[in-house]
């Protein structure tokens, strides 16, 4: 793939073309990028290599197997490198975007906020109990709403941990640490 800055065929000042050589592409390769251009809606031509425009109709084949140049408007040149990464790489996006691990840990944040709050209500004035809790709110502060749980919920879980911290390193009454602790673990008791 070589992309080349060539000046537009139609002598407009201005605009610029870039073609890239696609030749060393397989034919599908060169069709899923197709799929990808036409629904974003980019302008882009398929040409030979010696540079004659391939009409759709006109050749046997599709225009991306005729042709193994493409030829896009400057304008477009970031949306389409992005495209190419896309199909000559398929497996990379597949690892960035596989958010089964996430959601599990996410879960587990969750839940072990669940467990720290209900041990938590019961044991208000214990201080191991205290900091399991701490660890669970700072875990759970920095994560998106879990798999299942909508954000305003999951908003909600944020706040009420951060007042239960609050209560506890300002010393408030350990009746009001609890009443805390019940409302939070009530709020998760849905989604654990």
């Amino acid at each position: 793939m070589t992309p080349t800055d060539t000046p537009d065929q139609n002598g407009d000042e201005g605009t610029e073309v870039v073609v890239y050589e696609l030749d060393e592409w397989t034919a599908d390769q060169r069709g899923a990028l197709e799929q990808r251009l036409a629904s974003l809606e980019i302008e882009h031509q398929w040409e030979t290599p010696e540079g004659s425009e391939v009409q759709e109709g006109y050749e046997p084949g599709q225009t991306w197997e005729v042709g193994t140049d493409l030829v896009i408007g400057e304008k477009d040149e970031e949306a389409v490198d992005g495209l190419l990464e896309e199909v000559e790489n398929p497996d990379s996006l597949e690892a960035v975007d596989d958010d089964g691990d996430s959601d599990e840990a996410n879960y587990a944040v969750m839940s072990n906020l669940y467990v720290t709050a209900d041990r938590l209500k019961d044991g208000p004035g214990d201080l191991a109990l205290a900091g399991a809790f701490f660890d669970a709110a700072d875990a759970a502060r920095d994560i998106a709403a879990p798999f299942g749980i909508d954000g305003e919920v999951w908003r909600r879980v944020q706040e009420l941990a951060a007042e239960i911290s609050r209560s506890i390193e300002q010393e408030e009454a350990d009746g009001q640490v609890a009443g805390h602790a019940q409302r939070l673990r009530d709020v998760l008791f849905g989604y654990v």
